[in-house]
């Protein structure tokens, strides 16, 4: 007979899943900590299931403890699993009773239940729906801990849950597969939607919208203060011209790939439109401002550039602007703008520097 009412905790937390879901994940998904707090998560609903249990005997409780465990070790990780199955045997102990020994023993079974399966079987099995039903029926093996009790005590147990428990954990795997992989979808969509509003198409930089954003999460050191370059390519309109558009697109796909495997990590290197870019860096020495201008010049002209077995020589023009203070970003970006005309009229491939302090208030080329 299907007793039920084990399963009304869990359900009330799945039905919170999707809310908890979507807040870790919002949160964590690209953490260091993504696995511990989906094991918290999870650890936190296995603890609920054992709080409001079905009671089969003196000490002895029956919950879905197993199935998620099961679930944050396949869907999540090994680690996730492990803290879920460590909040189990801790609440297991401090419930206690006679069935001490076998709640353990199932909550290790369950967890090396699922990391066999998610090393040998996991992707052997396509369909989601088939293989989180499957994968509830393999956890459900987990109950030969029952067996750790007195024989004929263990068989009568099994006889008397294991209906319950294959209902449970069947049906219960389905929803949360189907939960969680719609909640991490659903993450993945929004954050490949926000990666294309912020992002060139033409180089895989950052575009304006994205450099900003960047920047905002991006705190500069005013110990050593920070720098805008703002630059674009030298005759520009005679590449266009003379080789054809798709030369003047190579060359700015080129020339972002090159000075982006020169920049360091915490860089913001970002495309405006055109033949324009802007590179941030928050940390900068005023005394290699001017030295990381030119080398960034040298790094486009040294080299020339080929398309469609047309070779041709690019070079830039730089404006920088380098300061201690919290500017705003596009005060920088005019200040550095006013640099690059400078550097155009001083006779281009060229970098021209501002900077904002008492006794280096002067542009020096």
């Amino acid at each position: 007979m299907l007793q039920l009412q084990v399963l009304v905790p869990p359900i009330v937390a799945l039905m919170a899943l999707a809310f908890l879901f979507n807040a870790v994940l919002n949160k964590f998904q690209d953490s260091q900590y993504r696995q511990v707090a989906f094991g918290l998560l999870f650890g936190g609903v296995v603890v609920l299931g054992m709080a409001n249990p079905l009671s089969l005997g003196e000490g002895l409780i029956f919950d879905t403890r197993t199935l998620m465990v099961g679930a944050a070790t396949v869907f999540v990780g090994p680690l996730a699993g492990g803290i879920a199955m460590a909040a189990g045997i801790v609440c297991r102990i401090l419930i206690g009773g006679a069935g001490t020994g076998a709640g353990i023993v199932g909550l290790v079974l369950a967890f090396s239940l699922a990391m066999f399966w998610g090393s040998f079987v996991r992707h052997r099995l396509k369909n989601h729906i088939l293989h989180d039903a499957v994968f509830g029926l393999w956890v459900t093996f987990s109950a030969t801990a029952f067996f750790v009790l007195p024989f004929q005590l263990a068989l009568t147990l099994i006889a008397s849950v294991l209906p319950t428990l294959l209902f449970a954990n069947i049906c219960g795997m389905v929803i949360v597969g189907l939960v969680f992989r719609k909640e991490v979808n659903q993450f993945e969509n929004a954050k490949q939607l926000v990666a294309y509003a912020q992002t060139d198409s033409l180089t895989s930089l950052l575009n304006r919208r994205g450099m900003d954003a960047k920047i905002d999460d991006t705190q500069f050191d005013p110990t050593i203060g920070h720098a805008l370059f703002y630059f674009d390519i030298d005759n520009f309109k005679y590449i266009n011209d003379t080789y054809g558009h798709p030369a003047g697109d190579a060359a700015l796909a080129i020339l972002a790939a090159r000075i982006k495997d020169s920049l360091r990590d915490e860089a913001v290197f970002a495309r405006h439109g055109g033949d324009e870019f802007s590179i941030y860096l928050p940390k900068i020495e005023a005394a290699d401002v001017q030295s990381v201008g030119n080398r960034l010049c040298d790094c486009v002209s040294q080299q020339a550039f080929t398309c469609d077995d047309i070779t041709f020589d690019v070079s830039i023009s730089i404006g920088a602007f380098w300061s201690r203070e919290d500017i705003p970003i596009q005060q920088m970006i005019d200040q550095a703008d006013t640099q690059l005309l400078l550097a155009k009229q001083a006779g281009k491939n060229r970098a021209q520097v501002a900077y904002d302090r008492g006794d280096q208030s002067a542009a020096v080329a």
